[in-house]
């Protein structure tokens, strides 16, 4: 009987070993996902500030604008040192103008609507920004092969008013 009962340990202690070593395989799995997924999180996040703020620079360029002269449609920058290498972002904006035709010029092409209704005295815009970057987890991007990196693009539409006051002072 004292034979069974050492075989009976080995065996707990085996199974004990077992469930143990697959436990910290969990852990080391869950922590290289996690250390994988930090600089992805990262990058969205910044693609999302940068869209809310250029969606904001969109509207003080418009209201500083004078559109007697010249429409203001797009918008075009580069974030950091080198966007197509990985090193930064890509940022275009597309305006395109709603609203009452006193407002706008003949010449201004980016516009949806241009009503001629008086009742209606006020100016929109559609502010579409896209943020375009390169995944920094992708091997290509640091193997000299950049252009097989695709594009990531974040893209956030808003419809933004243009106060009266600001058009009294251009008009």
């Amino acid at each position: 009987m004292r034979k069974f009962r050492k075989a009976f340990s080995m065996l707990v202690a085996i199974f004990v070993i077992m469930m143990l070593s697959i436990v910290a395989s969990y852990i080391f799995y869950a922590s290289s996902s996690i250390a994988k997924e930090g600089p992805i999180q990262y990058q969205r996040e910044q693609a999302m500030l940068l869209a809310r703020s250029y969606t904001e620079y969109a509207v003080l360029a418009i209201s500083g604008n004078n559109r007697n002269i010249k429409c203001l449609n797009s918008i075009k920058a580069n974030i950091g040192n080198n966007p197509d290498i990985g090193q930064g972002y890509k940022v275009e904006v597309e305006i395109t103008y709603i609203g009452n035709a006193k407002y706008l010029p003949l010449t201004c092409t980016n516009v949806a609507v241009r009503l001629n209704n008086n009742d209606v005295d006020a100016l929109s815009v559609i502010i579409d920004v896209y943020v375009r970057y390169r995944d920094l987890s992708n091997p290509n991007l640091y193997n000299g092969k950049q252009n097989l990196v695709p594009w990531i693009t974040y893209h956030k539409r808003s419809l933004q008013k243009i106060w009266k006051s600001i058009m009294r002072l251009q008009w």
